[in-house]
């Protein structure tokens, strides 16, 4: 509560601020983005209008509309800075929430194209993300597609493993690339990555998921030995 009273009491006064400092650019800035983010959109309007090539603004208003799902309004911004990382990733984020993984793709292309290093530390979170869209995509799918399906998915999976170690998805990117494996029936594989997940993690909620999903695995892989013994 209190802390919610201090950002108010700071917002009014920035607010006063500018009341005395209109022509402000760094403060109309400020205050615009404060309005978006407290969803108050129509105050922002008129401090857009007044800065219409800020980038920073221009952003915010295209990820606010994006996250209202009016994506016409959004994609006319996109439209005025197609380099930009920050935008970029929430267009790719979008379509994958909604499992829309070709419309993702060309915009992720673009956030690896402008920052292949990582410097905004976006790359882990967008690769987890497009792995476990392809990981979902594997149980509706069959033959030449599901294979296809599969090596998508590790190979974004194992992206983040390999390059992002220190990153906060990474145990998270290893629990889902074993459960990758297992769904395409490479169940040795898949109790590798989950056993050496199991035993290096020291997040003991992680430890049980790992724990659950190899006795899984194992009993799928008994399964399927099973099977083949039948026929």
């Amino acid at each position: 509560m209190q802390e919610t009273l201090k950002k108010e009491k700071t917002f009014q006064e920035k607010l006063a601020k500018l009341k005395k400092m209109p022509d402000d650019v760094d403060l109309n800035r400020e205050i615009a983005i404060l309005y978006i983010h407290r969803h108050q959109i129509e105050k922002a309007k008129p401090i857009r209008e007044k800065m219409p090539d800020d980038m920073d603004i221009n952003r915010e208003f295209g990820i606010f509309y994006l996250s209202k799902n009016e994506i016409e309004k959004a994609l006319k911004i996109s439209e005025m800075m197609p380099d930009d990382v920050k935008l970029n990733n929430e267009f790719a984020m979008t379509h994958l929430n909604r499992g829309q993984i070709e419309k993702a793709l060309p915009y992720s292309q673009k956030v690896l194209d402008k920052d292949p290093e990582n410097r905004m530390g976006l790359l882990p979170d967008l690769h987890l993300r497009i792995g476990y869209t392809y990981l979902g995509m594997i149980q509706n799918s069959s033959g030449e597609v599901k294979e296809k399906n599969g090596k998508n998915a590790v190979k974004y999976l194992q992206s983040v493993i390999e390059k992002y170690p220190d990153s906060n998805v990474f145990e998270t990117a290893q629990y889902y690339l074993g459960v990758t494996h297992s769904l395409t029936g490479d169940f040795d594989k898949s109790i590798e990555v989950l056993e050496k997940l199991m035993n290096h993690t020291e997040n003991e909620r992680m430890k049980q998921s790992a724990q659950s999903a190899i006795q899984r695995v194992k009993q799928l892989a008994a399964e399927a030995e099973t099977s083949e013994d039948d026929n």
